[in-house]
């Protein structure tokens, strides 16, 4: 028996080695246990908005405010 997934033949739409935000301003990776299900196979957090990637621009404007942009599951 197939899983949900397989069924589908869903992709990841995610890249697990960057960053992203979501809607909640949560901040994370696109691993599957971090950025979740929906996320990860769809590109949209559980609110139904996209998730975004956070840029060079995004990091060094976060940077600017002394903040530092990481996932919050791993601290990539």
């Amino acid at each position: 028996m197939k899983t949900f997934i397989e069924d589908r033949e869903l992709a990841p739409v995610l890249r697990e080695e960057e960053l992203y935000l979501g809607d909640d301003g949560r901040c994370f990776c696109g691993r599957l246990h971090h950025a979740g299900m929906t996320a990860h196979f769809i590109g949209r957090d559980l609110s139904g908005r996209p998730v975004h990637r956070v840029t060079e621009a995004d990091q060094r404007g976060a940077r600017r405010m002394g903040v530092t942009l990481s996932c919050e599951g791993c601290r990539q």
